[in-house]
């Protein structure tokens, strides 16, 4: 008899579900994505040893003032008494990459940037592939190859024809982020 008192209670609750609206969108990162395509394809036009030679010492002040603000917060919110630690654990990772930038650097600038703008290439050429099985444009085709084909060259040219290669990725980048920011428009416009 206990029993049938517990179903009898549940059966008459009702619940209710919130309805999401799906008119809503939250890209926040969307705007981000072409701040940064833009900003790194700038700099690859602009590429030169000294100009790669001493972003590095931005990141090294970047990341340096990152770890001193989180520091100061962890001691004068005193989150050690809350025992939230990721604040000082955020503070001492980027101390280290401060410092592993302020002895890599030149090695990450100068030798490991073309090895990562070739994986973004990669990955350019990847998503218009995939774009073109999505939506048959012939275009997303052409794009690929040539991402791939950047891609592949930047990996092996030799480091005095380096900057010129540069260049032509730098300007072929920042052409696909513009076409691709007005699609982007385009398509938010179609679906409002």
């Amino acid at each position: 008899m206990g029993r049938k008192k517990k179903t009898e209670s549940t059966e008459n609750k009702t619940i209710k579900l919130e309805k999401i609206d799906s008119n809503k969108k939250y890209n926040v990162s969307d705007g981000f994505y072409y701040i940064l395509g833009i900003v790194l394809s700038l700099v690859l036009i602009f590429a030169t040893e000294e100009l790669l030679s001493t972003v590095n010492y931005l990141f090294v002040v970047i990341f340096s003032i990152i770890a001193v603000i989180k520091i100061i917060n962890f001691i004068i919110n005193k989150e050690y008494e809350k025992k939230d630690y990721s604040g000082v654990i955020l503070g001492i990772m980027c101390l280290w990459l401060g410092l592993f930038t302020f002895k890599y650097g030149q090695f990450l600038f100068l030798d490991l940037l073309p090895v990562f703008v070739s994986l973004l290439l990669f990955l350019m050429g990847v998503s218009s592939l995939i774009k073109f099985f999505n939506y048959k444009i012939t275009t997303n085709v052409v794009v690929a190859i040539i991402s791939i084909i950047l891609g592949i060259v930047l990996i092996f040219v030799p480091k005095s024809i380096m900057y010129i290669f540069f260049k032509i990725t730098g300007i072929y980048i920042f052409v696909m982020v513009i076409l691709d920011f007005i699609n982007y428009k385009k398509t938010n416009e179609i679906d409002n």
